[in-house]
């Protein structure tokens, strides 16, 4: 999570959609103030700064990686957010779902006790890491002011940045390493897009 009083920015991280790579470059343009939340493990490049703050009603805080705009808002407070740009990151869902089974199959740090889960175990949990409520309230209302596509991140990253008042090149390639090939049966694409549906309706992200 970063927030940028240099920019008038807030970032929000989503799970498994480019946001340690965002963090590591957007890591270079921040200014001394600006708020940059730790990354565990620690990533080359990236580093955090200004995440624990004061505030009147919660006293100290800290802030952390995958916080949800709820969260940042008390934090920060509310006229910060409402006059800073929120945005995040989402992917479609089967590419996303395929991208999280991975790393818990995979990743040394995520696959303790799942390192043997097949993916139609994984699939019948329906652990999916849909991340709408990052970016909505309690009723189900969208709270930021743009959804990235991960699909066309690179475009929509430098168009947004340029929009800031930055220049901004994401260059860094992050946590790669453990997707793996899989063959999503239509069944399983449609378990997924169903467990997606709070998101879909604001990424648009459908199965045709």
């Amino acid at each position: 999570m970063i927030v940028s009083h240099k920019h008038r920015f807030i970032f929000i991280k989503t799970v498994k959609t480019a946001g340690t790579s965002i963090e590591i470059d957007l890591n270079k343009v921040l200014g001394e103030t600006d708020i940059a939340t730790p990354i565990y493990p620690s990533v080359e490049g990236h580093m955090a700064q200004n995440f624990i703050i004061k505030n009147k009603l919660l006293g100290s805080a800290e802030c952390r990686n995958h916080m949800s705009g709820r969260e940042i808002r008390k934090v920060v407070g509310g006229s910060i957010w409402d006059e800073y740009f929120k945005f995040c990151v989402e992917r479609e869902p089967v590419s996303k779902v395929i991208s999280h089974y991975s790393m818990l199959v995979n990743s040394p740090h995520h696959n303790k006790n799942t390192k043997d889960l097949s993916f139609d175990d994984y699939i019948s949990r329906g652990n999916f890491p849909v991340d709408t409520g990052k970016y909505t309230d309690k009723k189900g209302n969208l709270i930021v002011d743009k959804i990235l596509s991960y699909e066309d991140l690179d475009n929509e990253l430098t168009a947004l940045a340029s929009q800031l008042g930055f220049s901004f090149e994401l260059l860094v390639n992050a946590k790669s390493g453990f997707r793996m090939d899989l063959n999503v049966t239509e069944k399983q694409s449609q378990i997924i897009y169903e467990a997606f549906s709070s998101s879909n309706q604001f990424t648009g992200y459908c199965l045709n």
